[in-house]
């Protein structure tokens, strides 16, 4: 395509393309004058010698400080930003040289050549043709150029020929004219062709630059995508995806020899507490936080990652590796005792540590990690802001947790796992008033398992919902047999971890339960451990539905959490079982006794009912009446039975209380 100059096209691909035919202009202008004065000496000499006319020289002298002034201008040009920042102006004033430069040829067969002078009129017409051609040539990628030059002296040959006045001259005129004519049109097809073949490099060009970009943003977002799947979003730590791959490769060394590995799992203490006191924000400062001095503390082919929530793992490599894991459990130990500055106050969050080393501990990395994760529990438990290592002890204990959770799911459904009912007692009239069913489970492999740890245990396995739902059915077997017995106004408590709230809907299992054996829902109480009351919102849902359906509610353990008077009010508790702490041995702790006296003041102004766990004694229990306390329950009047001891039990207890009467 060729554009016209009747305007200055703003678009870039215009200006690239006229850059272009600028560009090719001037590298071709430098030979071309250097042959325009060539020629010009020679057709000087020629037309001196044949004519003898003296102001071929002058005409001369014109030319050379013509075709001077153009080559200095073409040396500024090229050295000069016009070419590509204003193309359009440099290719009019070339041309508009080009065209004084052709009009400086015209005196040769306008004044020059005499009509009919024979050779000097065919030597003009070769010259001036053949400079035409030069032009054409050499101005292929903008045909203006050549024609501003070569129209001015062919219509001057031209002129001069028909100026012969005979016919021969005027037939040759013609031709002449036709060449010229022949010789601008392919100047015009030359310069459309090199325009397109402009556009397809300015096009291909454009396309690579493309594609690199795009390339580029692929690689851009490659590399992001291949962060987000190795790193931790909020800390730029490794992920779990990758901590299982580095394990993974570091165990194919570590069974062939090459290397020992050490695990270390570490919990950020109190960080719950931190994140609902002061804030999400405040916790993920502080996550990212504990992340950086992590990763500042390993080495380069150590391996820090998060794990999730505020656990993090370091993995090391090589050997002596048990030295190495000591140094960084201290290290970690003193990093994460630093304070750290939110909101302009020091946050201190501490951390405790677990830590398993292989070959010597695990087989494995789940067997490592495993582990490193009971180490932590130890050491969590100790007291936090420890470092346990494994041991022989807690591989007892993981061998013990592993035979449960094998177990457990065919104990729910084989019935191994049994619910025993420990008596609560109405100290002041001696009197059974309920149950609450207990946990027992005897495994074949490893004898008694505690009831925290089938509870634990299920939530793990996701088996929460069929726990509940089976202690809830021996539950109401239970009531439907004190209801044969004559005990119709007696409760059964069940036990309810928060933890389960997010897990299964309780009021509908509860309900569903109750409803298929005939129970009274009034007749079941729920007994909650008394962490649920950290997260008043989230246990009111729960507790609102359970009470909607006719189950009363009563808070375990109570005074060993953080509960407040606030929540009771707001989650309308109907009963508080003190924990055994305060309990045991009330008889000979003056201390004690002051506590439980104002907690049974609390509870009278509350509406709640007190129940008193742990009592083993009959000092205690008459050391609780005398305190006001109205029900307890615990080894002095009863043990956890299963259903038919737990009614021979009441059978025999009753008997006896009517035959005092």
């Amino acid at each position: 395509m060729v554009f016209s100059d009747g305007g200055v096209d703003d678009n870039d691909h215009y200006r690239r393309l006229r850059a272009a035919q600028a560009r090719n202009a001037l590298s071709n202008l430098t030979p071309t004058l250097a042959a325009n004065l060539f020629i010009a000496g020679s057709t000087t000499w020629l037309l001196w010698h044949w004519t003898g006319n003296a102001g071929a020289f002058v005409w001369l002298a014109f030319i050379v400080a013509l075709n001077l002034a153009r080559f200095a201008m073409c040396c500024c040009l090229s050295g000069s930003d016009l070419p590509r920042e204003k193309p359009v102006q440099v290719l009019r004033i070339l041309t508009a040289i080009s065209f004084f430069s052709g009009l400086s040829w015209t005196p040769v067969p306008l004044y020059f050549a005499a009509p009919g002078s024979g050779p000097v009129s065919g030597y003009i017409v070769f010259v001036m043709a053949g400079l035409t051609t030069g032009a054409i040539i050499q101005s292929l990628a903008y045909w203006r150029s050549a024609v501003a030059f070569g129209a001015p002296l062919m219509l001057a040959t031209i002129a001069m020929m028909i100026g012969g006045g005979n016919g021969i001259d005027c037939f040759l005129a013609s031709n002449v004219a036709l060449l010229t004519l022949m010789l601008f049109r392919a100047n015009v097809l030359s310069e459309r062709s090199f325009v397109q073949s402009q556009n397809v490099a300015m096009r291909t060009s454009q396309l690579a630059q493309s594609l690199a970009v795009a390339n580029g943003e692929i690689s851009k977002s490659s590399q992001a995508l291949e962060h987000l799947a190795n790193n931790d979003v909020l800390t730029g730590l490794a992920n779990r995806a990758v901590f299982n791959r580095r394990m993974a490769t570091l165990f194919e060394h570590c069974r062939a020899g090459r290397v020992e590995v050490a695990l270390l799992l570490i919990d950020l203490d109190k960080f719950k507490m931190i994140n609902d006191t002061r804030g999400h924000n405040a916790g993920d400062a502080l996550l990212k936080t504990v992340a950086a001095r992590l990763d500042a503390l390993c080495d380069r082919n150590d391996l820090a990652a998060r794990l999730g929530g505020d656990e993090f793992a370091v993995v090391l490599a090589g050997v002596n590796v048990e030295a190495r894991a000591t140094a960084m459990a201290l290290d970690v130990m003193r990093e994460f005792s630093r304070p750290f500055a939110f909101a302009g106050q020091d946050i201190v969050p501490g951390a405790s540590v677990g830590v398993a080393l292989a070959p010597r501990h695990a087989a494995d990395e789940d067997e490592l990690y495993a582990c490193a994760d009971l180490a932590l529990y130890r050491a969590k438990m100790e007291g936090r802001k420890r470092v346990h290592f494994f041991d022989a002890a807690l591989k007892d204990r993981l061998d013990y947790e592993r035979a449960v959770d094998r177990d457990l799911a065919m104990a729910i459904d084989t019935g191994s796992i049994e619910v025993h009912f420990q008596p609560q007692v109405d100290m002041s009239r001696s009197r059974a008033t309920g149950f609450e069913a207990l946990l027992r489970w005897w495994h074949p492999d490893i004898g008694a398992v505690a009831p925290p740890d089938i509870v634990r245990a299920a939530a793990k396995l996701q088996l929460s919902e069929r726990l509940a739902a089976s202690v809830a059915d021996h539950a109401c077997r239970f009531a439907c047999m004190l209801d044969a017995a004559g005990h119709r106004d007696m409760t059964v408590s069940i036990n309810m971890s928060p933890a389960e709230f997010d897990a299964y809907d309780a009021a509908r299992l509860l309900s569903g339960v109750t409803a298929r054996h005939g129970v009274d829902p009034g007749r079941i109480e729920v007994e909650i451990t008394e962490d649920a009351i950290l997260d008043p919102a989230k246990a009111e849902r729960a507790l609102s539905a359970l009470r909607a359906a006719g189950f009363t509610i009563a808070v375990d353990d109570f005074g060993m959490g953080h509960s407040s008077l606030a929540h009771l009010i707001r989650l309308k508790i109907d009963r508080l079982k003190i924990d055994r702490h305060f309990v045991t041995d009330i008889s000979a702790n003056a201390h004690n006794q002051v506590l439980v006296s104002a907690l049974v003041s609390v509870g009278r102004a509350l509406d709640m009912e007190l129940v008193l766990e742990g009592v083993e004694t009959a000092d205690d229990a008459e050391t609780l009446r005398v305190l006001g306390c109205v029900t307890g329950q615990g080894w002095f009047f009863g043990k956890a039975m299963a259903p038919a001891d737990a009614l021979e039990w009441l059978r025999r207890r009753t008997g006896r209380i009517r035959a005092v009467a």
